[in-house]
């Protein structure tokens, strides 16, 4: 038998299981949002109008979680390469908004904030990563 111990909690890379839970939420924002700003009028009116309608209130909650889904890719990008911290922060507080079935989408984007919020320390403390900034004789030689 193994003698050795393992910390459960210690192996995880927070980041990274952050990042996979706000892209599963972009998913589901994506497609709810999509279904309430295109199926929105549907929905509520009934099946005479099929065109999209963007200025009705139900058409605009599908815009703004769009929108969260946006953010919420951005912040996963940022999570998962473990850069800005700030802007996967938001990501994922923007993505609690994004409701989806069963409370899915808020749950998911609360458990990436927590998981966020403990591992400020992982991030790069420079503010950027190599493979954001612009390239260097260093890198662009070599």
């Amino acid at each position: 038998m193994n003698s050795q111990k393992r910390a459960p909690l210690k192996n995880i890379e927070k980041p990274l299981v952050a990042g996979i839970m706000m892209i599963i939420v972009f998913v589901i924002a994506l497609i709810a949002g999509g279904s309430i700003f295109y199926l929105g009028e549907d929905i509520v009116g009934g099946a005479d109008e099929w065109m999209p309608d963007e200025h009705s209130p139900i058409g605009v909650c599908g815009v703004f979680m769009l929108i969260f889904g946006t953010s919420l890719l951005i912040g996963a990008v940022c999570a998962i390469k473990r850069v800005y911290w700030g802007v996967a922060l938001a990501g994922s507080l923007l993505g609690i908004f994004t409701i989806g079935p069963y409370y899915l989408g808020s749950i998911l984007s609360t458990v990436a904030f927590l998981l966020l919020v403990m591992s400020k320390d992982v991030f790069n403390t420079r503010g950027r990563s190599d493979s954001f900034g612009p390239p260097t004789a260093k890198n662009r030689w070599h």
